[in-house]
């Protein structure tokens, strides 16, 4: 009887283990289709305020500021401007993509 236990024990932790690793893998698309959706907002977001080609283009009072959202890099003439921008894009970021709290 305890040996039909302990069989019954090791075969069923045999056919547990692929099932983790399944999960792991499924956790790991998942994750990856929140980033691409998370993209899409930040991007429609961005296009909807100021407009659409790689990079984003934002006039304020006659003040000219080139954003990239790939990068992330903003350039303007404007120093106050530029850093207004940049932080406003570092929030929406933030806010579509939290930090996560798995530590990998």
């Amino acid at each position: 009887m305890v040996s039909d236990s302990v069989v019954a024990l090791v075969l069923n932790i045999g056919r547990e283990i692929p099932k983790v690793a399944v999960e792991s893998e499924e956790a790991t698309k998942i994750e990856e289709e929140n980033n691409y959706k998370a993209e899409k907002v930040i991007h429609a977001l961005l296009v909807s305020l100021f407009g659409e080609n790689g990079k984003l283009v934002i006039s304020v009072d006659g003040n000219v500021v080139h954003l990239d959202k790939q990068s992330g890099n903003v350039e303007s003439e404007n120093e106050s401007l530029k850093e207004r921008v940049r932080v406003a894009f570092q929030r929406i970021q933030n806010v579509v993509k939290p930090i996560p709290l798995s530590v990998s």
